[in-house]
């Protein structure tokens, strides 16, 4: 058969390549440049632009054939067979690059400080506990957090599977001052679709025990004038390898890496926890030997604001963090 080839309308088109062609399909006004089909230009026209890769895979082919010179039938297969190679290069290509930046952008969501109060919160919550179960897992958040220091505000949801059920935790945060606050925690249960504000100073704690509340009446009745402010706050540091404080935060005593070191999470106070969820602890690894946050390994200098109030609160300061 006579190449009839680049001789416009004029050209016979061989049977054997008027076929689909997914290079013009797929890549179509790239692909129109590269084989002198310039009606695929009309990707630029909208609404045209919807029906346009149809009719380029459709008819690319014998377009191709017509308007560019082919050495032979096998030249022009061997062409429009690299095009659909890289045709699909590029798209997998394109695929992976936006696979791989919505998991940079969720783990790094995963990593905020906002992230880590709202775990720390629900860990804590005895409301959790009974309908979530312990341990519990949390898959990769979505939503929005937008920050201009000091100041921010977060709006997320991650899903949490634990050892009674599963559900979605949607929460609501606001920086103010460096200092995230968690405004709304709500949990929606899996199959019910029922939905549960989250209380997180409901917390799974118990009592401080072999200590009693000292009120003033108690302190009226005793042979020997009692401080009560005093007594209270010595009654947070009682026992320390085992005491469960219900709130605040207590005052290291002695070296602050072995104070804090001598309490597991359930021991450690709403307030507490909120202030080491800010460094990326939670109940999952705390006293894991395996697993720490970043944190640990950043000197304070490098800390965040929010990262070094938290710590300051705990009763750290440069010299102890970096261990100086």
């Amino acid at each position: 058969m006579e190449n009839t080839s680049g001789q416009g309308k004029k050209a016979i088109v061989p049977a054997e390549i008027d076929g689909w062609n997914w290079g013009a399909f797929l890549l179509n006004w790239i692909w129109g440049i590269g084989n002198n089909t310039f009606i695929a230009l009309l990707m630029f026209v909208p609404f045209v632009n919807f029906i346009m890769p149809f009719v380029l895979g459709v008819k690319g082919s014998a377009w191709a054939w017509q308007n560019k010179e082919w050495e032979s039938i096998e030249h022009f297969k061997a062409v429009q067979k690299k095009w659909a190679y890289w045709t699909a290069i590029v798209y997998l290509f394109f695929i992976a690059a936006f696979a791989g930046l919505f998991f940079i952008i969720m783990s790094s969501m995963k990593d905020s400080d906002a992230f880590k109060l709202a775990e720390s919160q629900f860990e804590s919550s005895r409301q959790a506990s009974e309908i979530i179960g312990k341990p519990f897992s949390t898959g990769l958040p979505s939503g929005s957090i937008e920050t201009s220091e000091p100041s921010g505000k977060a709006t997320i949801s991650f899903g949490v599977e634990g050892s009674k059920g599963k559900g979605t935790v949607y929460f609501d945060a606001v920086k103010e001052l460096g200092q995230w606050k968690i405004n709304s925690l709500v949990l929606e249960e899996e199959g019910t679709g029922k939905r549960i504000d989250i209380d997180p100073h409901a917390t799974t704690s118990a009592p401080v025990e072999g200590v009693v509340a000292v009120t003033p009446a108690l302190a009226e009745k005793t042979a020997t004038p009692v401080d009560v402010e005093k007594v209270v706050i010595t009654t947070s540091e009682v026992n320390v390898g085992a005491a469960k404080a219900k709130a605040g935060v207590r005052k290291p005593t002695g070296d602050v890496n072995e104070f804090w070191g001598n309490f597991t999470w359930d021991d450690l106070s709403a307030d507490e926890k909120k202030l080491w969820a800010v460094l990326g602890w939670n109940g999952r690894i705390w006293g894991s030997e395996s697993e720490s946050p970043a944190s640990e390994e950043t000197s304070w200098a490098k800390l965040s604001e929010a990262e070094r109030a938290a710590l300051t609160s705990l009763g750290y300061d440069k010299k102890s963090w970096n261990k100086e």
